[in-house]
C-alpha cells in the first residue's frame, strides 16, 4: 500500500492534538489539585508558558476563571483542549476508512463530552475531575490506537505525531518554574522547591517511578534530568527522539520511503545535543534556555517531515548546531508552537499525492 500524502499527515496531527490535549489537561488537572487555591494570581504563570498574554488580554480580564475556560473551553483559543479534540475528530473523520471503528467511536464520544462541558463542571470544585475525564478519554484513545491500528505506514506517522507533541510538551512542563518566576508567583524557598518539583513529577505522571529509581528527594537536578534523559520513561524527551528516530528508519527501511533522511538527520541533531546537555553540570540553571533550543529543533524537525511527506513548503533553515556544553543559547519559542496552518488543517491537505 501507498498511503496518501494527505492521509499520512491526517495521522501525524490526529496522534499530536490528542496528546496535545492530554497534556493540557493533565497540567490543568494538577494545578487545581496542588496549587490553584493559592492566591488569585496562581494561575496567570499558564498564559507565560504557551506566550499567549497579549492575545489573552485584548480578549479578557485576567481571573483565574478566564484563564482556566481558555485553556480548557475556548473554542477560538487554537489551543485550548477543546480546540485539540475538535481537530482530532477533524482529522480522525479524514481517516474513516482507515481507523478501526473502536477508535471513531470513543473520539466522537470524547469530543460529546468535552463539548457538553458546563459552568458546574469549571467550577474550583470540579475541576479537577473534568480534566481527569478528559484525560482519561485521551489516554483511552491512544490505547485503542496502539491496540488496534494495521502497522504500516499509518502506524508510524501517528507515532511519529505522538512522540514529537510529548517531547514538546515535556519540554513545556520542565518550562513551568520559569513561567512562574517571570510572574513572580514562586519562591526559591528550599521547601517549595521540594512540593514544586515533586509536582512536576506527578503531572507528567513519573512520581512512582521516580521515586523507585532515584533516592533521595525530588530535587530539580534529579527531576530533570530524569526527565530528559531516562531512557526507558515514555514522557521523557530521550525516550520521545528514540522513538521517533525508530519511526523514520521503519519508514525508510521498513517501507522504503527515502525522503526521510533529512528527518532523520534533524532527529540525530536533538539526539547529539541531549548527549551534550547530559554532560553538563548545572542543568537546571540553564533549563529555559535548554527548553527554547528544544523546541526550536522540535519546529524544525516538524518543517523537515511535512516537507518530506505532506507536500509542505521548504522548511525554513534555523540553526542545528549541538548544543555546546555548558552554554545554550537559542531564540525564544513563538506562540502556537507546533500547530498546524489553518487552524489544525495544514495547507498540504488538499494534495493526495502518494508517498514515495
Amino acid at each position: 500500500m501507498r498511503l496518501l500524502s494527505r492521509n499520512a499527515e491526517n495521522f501525524f496531527w490526529l496522534a499530536r492534538y490528542l496528546e496535545r490535549g492530554a497534556s493540557l489537561a493533565r497540567v490543568i488537572e494538577n494545578q487545581s489539585s496542588f496549587g490553584g487555591h493559592e492566591k488569585d494570581q496562581g494561575w496567570n504563570w499558564l498564559l507565560t508558558l504557551h506566550s499567549d498574554e497579549e492575545r489573552f488580554r485584548k480578549s479578557f480580564e485576567q481571573t483565574p476563571e478566564t484563564i482556566i475556560a481558555f485553556y480548557v473551553t475556548d473554542s477560538a483559543n487554537p489551543g485550548s483542549i477543546r480546540s485539540s479534540i475538535h481537530w482530532a475528530r477533524e482529522n480522525a473523520r479524514s481517516l474513516r476508512s482507515f481507523i478501526p471503528l473502536e477508535m471513531w467511536a470513543q473520539l466522537n464520544a470524547l469530543h460529546t463530552m468535552i463539548d457538553e462541558i458546563g459552568e458546574h463542571d469549571m467550577q474550583r470544585s470540579e475541576l479537577s475531575r473534568t480534566c481527569a475525564k478528559i484525560r482519561a478519554g485521551c489516554l483511552a484513545q491512544a490505547g485503542i490506537a496502539e491496540g488496534t491500528l494495521y502497522r504500516d505506514e499509518a502506524y508510524q506517522f501517528f507515532k511519529l505525531g505522538t512522540m514529537i507533541e510529548r517531547a514538546d510538551q515535556t519540554s513545556r512542563l520542565l518550562d513551568v518554574k520559569f513561567a512562574q518566576s517571570a510572574t513572580a508567583q514562586r519562591t526559591a524557598a528550599a521547601p517549595d522547591d521540594l512540593v514544586f518539583w515533586s509536582m512536576i513529577l506527578r503531572t507528567a505522571g513519573a512520581f512512582q517511578v521516580f521515586h523507585r529509581f532515584e533516592p533521595g528527594d525530588a530535587d530539580a537536578d534529579g527531576v530533570v534530568r530524569f526527565l530528559v534523559f531516562n531512557p526507558n520513561h515514555p514522557g521523557s524527551i530521550g525516550f520521545c527522539l528514540r522513538e521517533t528516530r525508530d519511526a523514520l528508519d521503519m519508514l525508510r527501511r521498513g517501507f522504503s520511503l527515502g525522503a526521510t533522511s533529512s528527518s532523520l538527520g534533524s532527529c540525530e541533531v536533538l539526539m547529539n545535543g541531549l548527549h551534550i546537555v547530559g554532560q553538563t553540570k548545572g542543568l537546571p540553571d540553564e533549563l529555559h534556555a535548554f527548553n527554547d533550543w528544544v523546541q526550536r529543533a522540535l519546529m524544525n524537525l516538524t518543517a523537515e517531515i511535512a516537507f518530506a511527506f505532506f507536500r509542505a513548503p521548504p522548511p525554513e533553515r534555523h540553526s542545528q548546531q549541538p548544543v555546546p556544553k555548558g552554554k545554550i543559547e537559542v531564540p525564544s519559542r513563538t506562540s502556537s508552537e507546533g500547530a498546524a496552518p489553518g487552524g489544525g488543517q495544514s495547507q498540504s491537505q488538499s494534495q493526495s499525492q502518494k508517498l514515495s
